[in-house]
């Protein structure tokens, strides 16, 4: 058992904040225009976020307020930081169509991660997390800073991975 005054009781909210600061971080780079920097950010969110699993399971420090803490960091820097991001790179010209694809992507995540909340699966996710989809965003906005994607390619990206984080496939946890 931990003492509650040792550190380590904190260890993995400490991490999730960490994953909350690259988000937000991805967030002003790209309102900056640092769009491969955003990807980067994102990208190290998601080894905190790794990590922040890590430590509660290790520890045994989960808890239901770092279940939600997890929760918001994910919406932040797997949602809305990706996204923004894929929004101000690529739809600069097709600005409703980055909006509603923007939209779509943040909305699917958001009921992913409440429907994940609800429900109780040991072994496998239902449906792709939103830590994936953001992370394969977070990539092809890298990939975008390369080489011009056209922005209806990138919508049907972004619907499939909203899709992907909705549907009801169970995805075996690795």
């Amino acid at each position: 058992m931990l003492d509650h005054d040792s550190p380590v009781v904190h260890l993995a909210n400490a991490l999730t904040l960490c994953n909350i600061i690259m988000g937000l971080g991805a967030i002003i780079a790209t309102a900056h225009g640092f769009y491969a920097l955003a990807g980067l950010l994102i990208i190290i969110g998601a080894v905190f976020d790794r990590l922040d699993g890590y430590a509660a399971r290790r520890f045994s420090l989960a808890s239901e307020m770092g279940k939600q803490l997890d929760s918001l960091a994910d919406v932040i820097t797997f949602g809305i930081a990706p996204s923004v991001t894929i929004f101000m790179l690529t739809f600069a010209e097709t600005a409703v169509l980055g909006f509603v694809m923007t939209i779509i992507f943040v909305g699917c995540g958001v009921y992913r991660l409440a429907r994940f909340n609800l429900l109780d699966y040991q072994n496998a996710f239902i449906g792709l997390p939103i830590t994936v989809a953001g992370f394969m965003l977070a990539l092809l906005a890298l990939f975008q800073t390369q080489v011009s994607v056209h922005p209806y390619v990138m919508a049907l990206g972004m619907l499939l991975l909203s899709y992907l984080m909705i549907c009801k496939r169970e995805i075996k946890k690795v």
